[in-house]
């Protein structure tokens, strides 16, 4: 619970206290935490669909060694955060001229099969597991948790000051066979080399 909503709490209790009865304070106060959280959800849906974008800025931006595939293989792994706006924006896309085809995945055994791997942070804990599937393999790993870049993935999504920023690990790039473009690196905040 935020400073901010808890002095909003106190300074409603304190106005309301000898007002209303406990009981209508209550659904008063039930009412404003489902109104807050609905407006966290729709916060984290609209970072969400940012994201998604930059999903697809990212693989525009980076080069692979070989064509192995006909089709752009974008996974995710663990529980998927994009809902449906990935899919949208991914529909009618091409990357380096293949189709775009999304997997949601669960399990580790697949993830060198894909080109780009976002980690959510549902599955973030598998992190290692993940980073040995893919050693060596031409896969983009992209995750959004703290400390990540340093620990193996590839590209890492922050959120500072209402904005998406990015920071790039570009040996752990370098040793995947990846290319990641300098007009990608040049919009990173943190560089790691």
């Amino acid at each position: 619970m935020t400073a901010t909503f808890k002095l909003f709490i106190h300074r409603l209790c304190r106005l309301f206290a000898c007002r209303i009865p406990y009981a209508k304070l209550s659904v008063l106060l039930c009412g404003a935490c489902l109104a807050l959280s609905s407006n966290a959800h729709a916060d984290e849906a609209a970072e969400y669909t940012l994201k998604a974008a930059f999903l697809y800025n990212f693989a525009i931006f980076t080069s692979w060694p070989d064509r192995t595939t006909d089709n752009f293989n974008l996974c995710i792994y663990g529980k998927d955060p994009f809902s449906q706006d990935l899919d949208s924006l991914m529909r009618k896309k091409n990357i380096n001229e293949r189709k775009v085809i999304i997997h949601r995945m669960n399990t580790i055994d697949q993830l060198d099969r894909c080109q780009l791997v976002f980690i959510s942070r549902a599955a973030i804990g598998d992190l290692a597991g993940v980073i040995h599937s893919i050693q060596d393999k031409p896969v983009l790993t992209v995750a959004d948790s703290p400390g990540v870049s340093e620990q193996g993935v590839v590209l890492n999504m922050n959120v500072k000051n209402d904005k998406i920023t990015f920071e790039a690990n570009l040996n752990r790039a370098r040793k995947a066979g990846l290319n990641l473009s300098s007009q990608l690196l040049r919009l990173a905040t943190e560089v790691h080399q």
